[in-house]
């Protein structure tokens, strides 16, 4: 009888624990529908039925924390960056590093755009800022023997990260580095040219660019720099400056020339700082795992790897240093490599003296906080000093508490795909008047572009549009109160 129990109370746990899918809704996109029904794993009458008992087992829902509000679909160009401005502005960037992302000298392909409805976006400043003028566009083909970046500052050629900063404007950081086909079918990225790799700054109450800063060849490498994010402090007090603020600008490079590079808005003077270090470096046979499988990087994406382990060898994500945010004080520097899940800080002071002696004293400076999760894009918390970090791994949102040194999932949702970009912006409610702050996300499914791919299950650009852009509100939720997903935990 004892056993007979046993087996009926195991059944009745069972039970307690299955899916119960569909209760409830989810969806919070005022644009486009959803279905938001969770799947149970039962018993199917099916010829495929592989559970002839029927039973149910508790799943993984995939969702947790408040739900996601659908800001933008993007059914264009591919997306990465994205800021808002205190007024409700957005804006984002198109790296030119697919081939719809690439320029070829007319009209209609964008480096930046503002966001003018849910569904379309607009060249930003203008349609002309965004037309490379070189033969060929944004590749220059002047010698078809040698493409090479187009080295016009008064154009943007391959945009990576745009920020708004606390007077309201919008910085975009160029890199001058797009893509090209060669003749025999492969893929490049071509090297810059003086003048592609910049900062630019626009006045949003004009839309005027009011400043352009110029990377000089020994500071962004022409053929082995990549300079992919940046954040801007305005404090007129920081020292080792002219007190019209700094840029702190990541070098992602996936050839080992890694760094954190420091610009002095006011000169317009820029230096490399961390050069190589262990913290700014790529970990090796760094192999992410995203919707369950391990990710491996493409060389040449127009030729990519097909097949298992048996047939092909595998490279390894090489970039190193990527996603960066400074704490609410502007006083430390957190980064991240996109190989690698540590995170790291170190003093801005440090990273702002001008004399390479300080280098040592910079290295030993370095905290490194361990494992936070595989990420790309950061964000701080103005008022809490949270740092929003992507969990891309997990399709996931979390932030960390530098104080502590712990993590919390914020909201994590199966549409996150690749998390690259994040902005917090506190806005007005033209109705009520009452601000309400926003944590906005950006999902792009760089993992499903044509630079990864997965042993078995794909390979080449299996990316599907519209890639996402929502939000969620800030502060975080109370954990004593109910929202969504918080029964699944």
């Amino acid at each position: 009888m004892a056993r007979f129990a046993l087996t009926a109370l195991a059944f009745l746990l069972l039970e307690v624990l299955a899916v119960n899918a569909g209760d409830d809704n989810n969806d919070n996109s005022p644009y486009y529908g959803g279905d938001d029904n969770y799947p149970v794993y039962g018993g199917d009458d099916g010829d495929c039925d592989n559970n002839p008992y029927n039973f149910t087992f508790l799943a993984d829902s995939g969702v947790f924390g408040p739900p996601l509000e659908v800001v933008h679909a993007y059914f264009g160009e591919w997306p990465n960056g994205v800021s808002v401005s205190s007024t409700g502005r957005i804006f984002s960037n198109f790296p030119a590093i697919v081939l719809g992302n690439v320029n070829n000298g007319t009209p209609g392909v964008f480096a930046v755009a503002e966001l003018t409805s849910p569904s379309t976006e607009e060249a930003y400043p203008s349609e002309d800022i965004n037309t490379p003028p070189c033969p060929g566009g944004a590749v220059n083909l002047t010698d078809p023997e040698n493409p090479v970046g187009c080295g016009s500052p008064d154009h943007f050629i391959s945009v990576q990260s745009v920020q708004v900063d606390t007077e309201d404007r919008l910085w975009i950081l160029d890199t001058g580095r797009p893509i090209y086909t060669l003749p025999d079918g492969s893929v490049i990225l071509v090297n810059s040219s003086y003048g592609g790799p910049k900062l630019v700054g626009v006045d949003l109450s004009t839309d005027l660019v009011f400043q352009t800063i110029l990377f000089p060849e020994d500071v962004v490498f022409p053929d082995t720099s990549y300079i992919d994010d940046f954040r801007i402090d305005l404090n007129a007090s920081l020292s080792n400056t002219t007190g019209e603020g700094v840029a702190y600008i990541t070098d992602t490079s996936l050839w080992g020339d890694n760094a954190i590079i420091v610009v002095d808005l006011g000169t317009g003077d820029s230096w490399r700082r961390l050069e190589g270090d262990p913290s700014v470096v790529a970990e090796p046979n760094f192999l992410p795992f995203i919707w369950g499988q391990p990710l491996y990087f493409t060389e040449d994406p127009a030729n990519p790897p097909d097949g298992n382990l048996t047939t092909t060898t595998p490279a390894y994500l090489p970039a190193g240093v990527n996603g960066l945010t400074l704490s609410a004080d502007g006083e430390t520097l957190f980064y991240a490599d996109l190989a690698g899940r540590d995170l790291y800080s170190v003093p801005t002071a440090l990273l702002r003296e001008r004399d390479d002696a300080v280098e040592a004293e910079l290295a030993a400076a370095v905290v490194n906080y361990g494992n936070t999760g595989f990420s790309d894009g950061m964000e701080t918390d103005p008022e809490t000093g949270f740092i929003y970090k992507g969990s891309i791994e997990a399709n996931a949102v979390v932030a960390f508490d530098a104080d502590t040194g712990m993590t919390q999932t914020v909201v994590r949702d199966p549409r996150l795909g690749w998390v690259d970009s994040l902005s917090v912006a506190e806005l007005e409610d033209e109705e009520t008047g009452e601000t309400q702050s926003w944590l906005y996300i950006s999902s792009d499914q760089f993992d499903r572009s044509w630079w990864f791919w997965a042993p078995g299950a794909h390979s080449g650009d299996i990316q599907e549009r519209p890639f996402g852009l929502f939000r969620v509100p800030l502060p975080l939720p109370d954990p004593d109160c109910e929202f969504a997903g918080a029964s699944n935990y």
